[in-house]
C-alpha cells in the first residue's frame, strides 16, 4: 500500500479511540468494571487470534479498529477498580508499579517475540511443517509467520483471561468492589 494510504487507514480506525471516549462517558463502564474489563480481554484476545487468519486489509482494519475501541474501556475499567479497591494513600504507589510493570513488559516481551517469531515462526510457516500443515488455507510465507505469532497469543491471552476470570483473586477483588471497600490481602 502507498503511504498515503497507509495514512487513510490509521486516520479511519483511529476514530475508534474518540467514539470509544464519547460512549464511555454516556455510558459508564456498568455495575461492575472488573467485569468489563474480562469482557474487553476475552474480545481482544479473540480479536488477535482472528485477525490475521488471512492475508487481508480488511481484517487488519477491523482488528486495529476493535482494538482502538476496546482499549479505553480496559484502561478505565482498570483505573476505576482500583480507585475504589485501593486505600488512597496507597493509590499512588499501586498506580506507578502498575505503570512501571506495564512499560517494563513491553521491552521484554519483544525481546522475547522477536527471536521466536525469526527462529521458529517464520521458518515454520516458509517451508517448514506448519507450511504444509495449514499454508493452504492459513498461507505461507514470512508474514504468514508473523500472522501465526498473533493468532498463538490470542489463542494464549484467551486461555489466560478465562483462568484469571474464574479465580478466587477476581471473585475477590469483583466483591470488594461491590461492597465499596477495599480489598483485603489474599493469603496464599
Amino acid at each position: 500500500m502507498p503511504v498515503e494510504a497507509w495514512g487513510f487507514f490509521w486516520a479511519g480506525v483511529s476514530t475508534a479511540f474518540i467514539l470509544s471516549g464519547i460512549v464511555i462517558s454516556r455510558t459508564g463502564l456498568g455495575k461492575n468494571p472488573l467485569r468489563t474489563l474480562m469482557i474487553v480481554n476475552l474480545i481482544c484476545w479473540v480479536v488477535a487470534a482472528l485477525f490475521t487468519i488471512q492475508s487481508s486489509i480488511v481484517l487488519l482494519a477491523i482488528g486495529c479498529f476493535m482494538w482502538m475501541l476496546l482499549s479505553p474501556y480496559a484502561e478505565a475499567a482498570e483505573h476505576t477498580t482500583l480507585q475504589k479497591v485501593v486505600p488512597f494513600e496507597r493509590q499512588g504507589r499501586v498506580f506507578g508499579f502498575a505503570q512501571s510493570v506495564e512499560q517494563a513488559a513491553s521491552p521484554l516481551t519483544a525481546f522475547m517475540i522477536a527471536p521466536l517469531a525469526q527462529f521458529v515462526f517464520i521458518p515454520l510457516m516458509t517451508d517448514g511443517w506448519g507450511a504444509d500443515l495449514i499454508g493452504d488455507w492459513y498461507g505461507r510465507g514470512p508474514e504468514r509467520g508473523m500472522a501465526l505469532v498473533f493468532t498463538v497469543a490470542g489463542v494464549l491471552g484467551l486461555i489466560a483471561t478465562v483462568i484469571a476470570w474464574n479465580s478466587r483473586y477476581f471473585r475477590q477483588l469483583s466483591a470488594a468492589y461491590a461492597r465499596g471497600t477495599k480489598a483485603e490481602p489474599v493469603e496464599g
